[in-house]
């Protein structure tokens, strides 16, 4: 029988509502912009480019949030995120709107789309890495993975929500879902602002030294996180063509048939996040070990798959996995590397997270051109590493014996805030 669950801070919800803005905004963007954007006479090229230049940014600037959350405390750079990611949206809106009324066109539409994902990449990425370590900051070791399957849960949930309520506000227009989200980013900024900062991160030296990404305390999660990323992205990338070719080949509905597969795998990640590592109460070591294994043969499923049950069953698998192995990393990584350098450890988490999406196009897409199948093996090889090296690894045995109770000590949150 688990133990009692504790009560965890209420705060943990709003940086979890933030995400979920972050969710339900990035995957409306992925969703309306390459139809439409094509429409308004973009080349493939060309919107591949404005995605590209905001996952590059992403990557690039996550570690720097991070960092400067350790050194001006979290709530200012949370509010920086939401600001940014909002400010993006509407920006994007605007240059959309002007473009379907034939005002903006060509290089300087483009241009502005461009800079409306670079300033989400610059600017919104501060919000994971801060609200993370926010998350280190306000909780015991032992509700670590449970805090984060909560912060993470507000993501996924936006993956879900924000499709749902696009399709309902594009029967208004284009741009309804990217002010709406906008607005929301705003309300939960009031909200932050209401909250409780951690004072800890105010007291770190000037010439504090922060922790690198090759310290033996990191390498060992960004590893697996990073492994985890390429697969992602290449399931993401390949998806609806392996419904067209391999599941339902002739099928004018695939593309329904692919998303109605895509929320059961978000589904699947809210299970493993809410109902695993939260309820459950399960240890970020079980996490990350049962997640890859999860991953690893539900991939196989997928790539073995030849019909829509077969495939909806083995993406809801996947999503479990994802949803356990996300928590289990980040908790893992914050009880690994100390008070002191929590927004650095959740920076790097950010910067490996673009990887998948920009390996993937390369590696991913010539597979499949060479076997639909391909990709999903690929999959499968790469995760049996990741089990085989969470299994040798020190720093992952160091996790699954919990070695942090010796060196972490269990504080309350009242020594842990601040008013401010």
């Amino acid at each position: 029988m688990s133990k009692q669950l504790t009560k965890l801070p209420s705060t943990i919800w709003i940086l979890s509502a933030g995400l979920l803005c972050v969710g339900a905004g990035q995957s409306v963007v992925f969703i309306t912009i390459p139809p439409l954007a094509r429409d308004l006479g973009l080349s493939e090229i060309q919107i591949g480019s404005i995605f590209a230049s905001s996952a590059l940014a992403w990557m690039l600037l996550s570690p720097f949030w991070g960092k400067l959350s350790d050194r001006i405390g979290r709530k200012k750079v949370v509010i920086i995120g939401l600001i940014g990611f909002a400010i993006s949206l509407i920006l994007f809106s605007l240059t959309i709107s002007l473009g379907e009324k034939g005002i903006l066109h060509g290089s300087l539409m483009f241009a502005l789309l461009i800079a409306a994902r670079l300033i989400n990449g610059m600017f919104g990425s501060a919000t994971r890495p801060s609200s993370g370590a926010w998350i280190a900051d306000i909780t015991n070791p032992e509700d670590r993975s449970r805090a984060f399957a909560r912060l993470d849960s507000g993501f996924s949930m936006g993956r879900i929500l924000g499709p749902a309520l696009a399709g309902f506000l594009l029967l208004i227009s284009y741009t309804a879902p990217f002010y709406l989200f906008a607005f929301m980013a705003f309300v939960v900024i009031v909200l932050v602002i209401k909250q409780k900062a951690y004072k800890g991160s105010k007291l770190l030296a000037k010439d504090h030294v922060f922790i690198k990404t090759y310290d033996p305390r990191v390498w060992p999660f960004l590893v697996v996180s990073a492994a985890f990323g390429v697969c992602n992205a290449s399931l993401v990338q390949t998806s609806s063509f392996y419904f067209q070719d391999v599941i339902v080949p002739g099928s004018d509905n695939y593309i329904a048939m692919a998303s109605a597969g895509f929320m059961l795998s978000a589904l699947g990640i809210l299970t493993g996040q809410l109902i695993i590592a939260d309820r459950l109460q399960t240890s970020p070591g079980s996490l990350i070990k049962t997640g890859t294994l999860f991953l690893c043969f539900s991939l196989l499923a997928i790539a073995l798959s030849s019909s829509l049950l077969e495939i909806y069953i083995s993406l809801f698998l996947y999503g479990m996995g994802a949803g356990m192995l996300g928590p289990g990393i980040s908790s893992s990584l914050s009880l690994s590397v100390g008070r002191e350098n929590q927004g650095a450890a959740s920076g790097f988490l950010g910067m490996v997270i673009p990887i998948g999406h920009v390996i993937s196009p390369i590696i991913a897409m010539p597979l499949y051109t060479i076997s639909p199948k391909a990709p999903y093996l690929l999959g499968t090889a790469v995760m049996v590493l990741a089990v085989i090296f969470v299994n040798v690894n020190s720093r992952h045995k160091w996790i699954k014996r919990k070695g942090y109770r010796d060196i972490v000590p269990p504080k309350t949150i009242e020594e842990s805030l601040d008013i401010g």
